[in-house]
């Protein structure tokens, strides 16, 4: 708990930070991961826009079982290279403690990687985003490689 008492007030600098767009469209995504409730834990992104192409994300998950506990978390950087941040499609790479695959099976250890991705953007601001990539995952000692995959849906602002 230690370590997300300073994930949070870094995410939230950077969200108070971030310039506003001109446009006045959404510079913050909040995602919901659906594919985690099956385990059951919740995980969310918060994805903010630093410009019309790059962005950074928080990720937290928390286990639902007889006591809700944090499972994971970690952080993103984003670089949109077709479209834009609202509606396009993005490389990426991130950190997060735990193995990092898909169903987050454990939370030892340290995974990093990349990942390709797109997000859409509909009029009432519900948004969706996909991404697929690789990680190598640090634990007892040893580098595991492995793959990605990840689902959001949620709404930006």
């Amino acid at each position: 708990m230690k370590r997300l008492s300073t994930l949070l007030p870094a995410f939230a600098l950077a969200l108070a930070a971030s310039p506003a767009r001109a446009d006045g469209g959404p510079r913050v995504a909040l995602l919901l991961a659906p594919q985690q409730l099956t385990i059951p834990q919740v995980e969310l992104t918060g994805d903010v826009r630093l410009s019309q192409r790059s962005s950074i994300a928080g990720i937290i998950a928390v286990k639902l079982q007889d006591t809700v506990t944090l499972h994971h978390f970690g952080g993103q950087y984003r670089y949109t290279f077709s479209g834009d941040w609202s509606r396009g499609a993005f490389l990426g790479g991130e950190v997060v403690t735990g193995d990092g695959g898909w169903q987050h099976k454990s939370s030892d250890g340290l995974a990093f990687g990349g990942f390709v991705g797109a997000r859409y953007t509909f009029a009432p601001a519900l948004t969706l985003e996909a991404s697929i990539g690789g990680k190598l995952w640090w634990e007892s000692e040893k580098l595991h490689p492995g793959a990605t995959a990840n689902l959001g849906v949620g709404w930006s602002f």
